[in-house]
């Protein structure tokens, strides 16, 4: 990553970044996407020497350099010009760069599955899941809802690479969670890389039980028990001196440590205990030949709640990443109306949703896009994808956003 200085004067309150900020060490301060929601947040950012990875900012910059040129032609005070910052995106704009995000994703879902089915575990294998890795996190932090809406839509509705895009939908969730609760960068790194890696000694298993409906045979099972530490060892065999990767493998079906609080967990164990729970929410809202996806809010039952019934510090971590209603999602509103969720809101419970179907279960002529803070259109209930029956153009649902 290439750090490039950022001007404060460019952060504004309730203005998003399509960019994350970080301080001179790359730590990052205010995620891609996020609204700086106070003054004295905003006072903070601004007191601090800011910078931005120049890749994940070029076209950020781009705009706002013709954004002051501009200015400058037009005589503006230095002082508008030293606080300028690019228009906001049309519809139009928004729509394009939104389409291609479904297309990185599958690029690098195919690229992933490529990887997992190799015969051997070698360095080769090791440096493409570093790079697969790399891409997959500047996409999802740079574009987290649009990613978060194809990967959740995807998983619900499709079997097709199932390991892989398994993968990626848990490395992205965990990602983002981790950074809620505040990981180090390198942390976060490594429990990416074991995310995609998690299940390298049963991926073509797990493809095959995915499309199937055929009970488990000894071996399968056999090959599931084991293939957490089996993973853990071809990954150490094939040369990686990333401990963090290896044992955050190795232990991400283990439970031993499953009624301690996080902060008495060694820094793996809290690693491992954020894989398994995201490995588990994001299994089961996904679709296996055997049975349909389970509702985003009884997967969060089962997965996100500590034992008092309530989201322990994982939990709450995962929902505030997902939302209790994750983009790619289905809710009915109170109005009536049925819809996706686009984008995550201002709470775990307050999505934005893009209405397909009006109460009277005709579709709409145009999606319609729904704040539900407000009462009119707060969420009912999460319903399955099959009582929608309006198949959304998710080009133009993006773009709503």
């Amino acid at each position: 990553m290439k750090l490039i200085p950022f001007s404060p004067e460019h952060l504004q309150l309730d203005a998003t970044l399509p960019f994350g900020v970080r301080d001179g060490s790359g730590t990052l301060l205010l995620q891609a996407g996020a609204c700086i929601v106070n003054g004295d947040q905003l006072a903070y950012l601004r007191s601090k020497a800011l910078f931005a990875d120049e890749h994940e900012s070029t076209e950020w910059r781009r705009k706002l350099g013709a954004t002051m040129g501009a200015m400058l032609r037009q005589n503006s005070p230095l002082k508008v010009i030293a606080e300028a910052r690019p228009p906001e995106d049309t519809r139009e704009s928004m729509s394009a760069y939104d389409a291609n995000v479904p297309d990185q994703w599958e690029s690098l879902a195919v690229s992933l599955d490529a990887a997992l089915r190799e015969a051997r575990v070698d360095a080769e294998f090791i440096a493409r899941v570093r790079q697969l890795q790399e891409r997959a996190s500047k996409l999802g932090h740079r574009q987290v809802d649009a990613s978060l809406y194809h990967l959740i839509h995807t998983a619900g509705h499709s079997m097709e690479k199932y390991s892989s895009h398994h993968a990626l939908l848990v490395m992205l969730v965990c990602e983002q969670a981790a950074l809620l609760l505040g990981w180090s960068e390198s942390s976060v790194r490594s429990l990416g890389r074991a995310a995609l890696s998690m299940n390298v000694a049963m991926a073509a298993l797990q493809d095959q039980l995915a499309d199937s409906d055929l009970p488990l045979t000894q071996t399968s099972r056999t090959q599931i028990d084991q293939h957490a530490q089996h993973g853990a060892a071809l990954l150490r065999d094939a040369g990686i001196d990333d401990d963090l990767w290896c044992e955050t493998v190795r232990l991400h079906h283990d439970r031993g440590d499953a009624q301690l609080p996080l902060a008495e967990l060694s820094e793996v164990r809290r690693l491992a205990r954020l894989l398994r729970r995201a490995d588990i929410f994001t299994a089961k809202i996904s679709r296996r030949r055997s049975r349909a996806p389970m509702s985003p809010v009884q997967a969060a039952r089962e997965a996100c709640l500590g034992a008092d019934g309530v989201p322990d510090e994982v939990g709450g971590a995962l929902l505030r990443a997902t939302g209790l209603y994750p983009p790619g999602s289905f809710v009915e509103l109170a109005n009536g109306e049925r819809g996706i969720v686009v984008s995550r809101g201002r709470r775990a419970n307050l999505p934005w949703v893009a209405s397909l179907v009006a109460r009277s279960g005709m579709p709409l002529g145009e999606p319609a896009l729904r704040d539900t803070i407000e009462t009119r259109y707060a969420v009912r209930a999460a319903v399955a994808s099959a009582s929608v029956k309006v198949r959304p153009d998710h080009q133009r649902i993006l773009a709503l956003r």
